[in-house]
């Protein structure tokens, strides 16, 4: 499958450059105003974002003075509207491509702070991923790792027989671990782009916190972030709608 998500993603590029980017999109109103809050001192840090998109968060990084930041994505288009963006604004952000669960081959230096926004659900090994994680990281570092809610990624299971849900469903099997195929809200909402499904992997809460303490993080916070109550009044539909399934779940871990 993980060709599959590389070529998702290869086709998804534009599509969520543009989504993602206006001020209003899930990530500037609703993720990001939380990681700021967690974020650690970043001046003078080595930093490594996997799962970097169109480098969003490595630029915002860069802001702060770090020692420098590498970004990783398995996305050869991803990374060139990354790298466009960095030759338009001067940064210095290295971008590499690379499949970030395997981690322990390209990566052979330690980072102060590893940051990932939204990737983990198209790993199928998290275990790996999290013990590869803590040894990239500084004794005294700190991770941020921005998931989808599993709640949320609960929805719209393939079935046995390999059928995908329907578009009118909405079904959530909160155990049941079968891949998952829906579609992105950049494609759905787009008129410019033919919908087509997105595949992924379901993992649970206890998935994921076994993972943590298995490789031997401590958690420091973990936040489920509210979409912003300006939504309430512009939108309400859209706030309700991140009410009921929440979109989020960010966690701060150190050593």
């Amino acid at each position: 499958m993980k060709n599959e998500i590389e070529k998702n993603w290869d086709d998804m590029a534009k599509a969520y450059e543009d989504f993602t980017e206006k001020d209003d999109s899930y990530s500037y109103a609703i993720e990001w105003p939380c990681i700021q809050k967690m974020l650690p001192q970043l001046n003078n840090k080595r930093i490594l974002e996997l799962g970097c998109s169109t480098g969003r968060y490595s630029f915002l990084f860069e802001k702060e003075n770090p020692l420098f930041v590498l970004g990783v994505d398995i996305s050869e288009n991803m990374l060139n509207i990354a790298k466009e963006k960095a030759k338009k604004i001067g940064s210095k952000v290295k971008f590499i491509k690379a499949d970030i669960s395997n981690l322990d081959i390209y990566i052979n230096e330690k980072f102060d702070f590893i940051f990932s926004s939204t990737t983990f659900h198209y790993i199928e090994d998290i275990k790996s991923l999290f013990f590869n994680i803590f040894n990239a990281l500084d004794d005294k570092g700190v991770c941020i790792v921005s998931l989808m809610h599993p709640v949320y990624t609960a929805q719209y299971p393939v079935d046995k027989n390999g059928e995908f849900p329907s578009d009118d469903e909405w079904v959530i099997r909160y155990l049941d671990k079968s891949k998952r195929a829906y579609i992105q809200p950049w494609i759905e909402y787009n008129d410019n782009i033919e919908n087509f499904l997105s595949m992924s992997y379901h993992h649970t809460v206890s998935d994921y916190f076994n993972a943590i303490i298995n490789a031997g993080f401590r958690i420091e916070r973990v936040e489920e972030p509210f979409p912003p109550e300006s939504w309430k009044q512009n939108c309400y539909s859209r706030y309700n709608s991140f009410i009921e399934t929440p979109s989020y779940m960010i966690l701060k871990l150190s050593k």
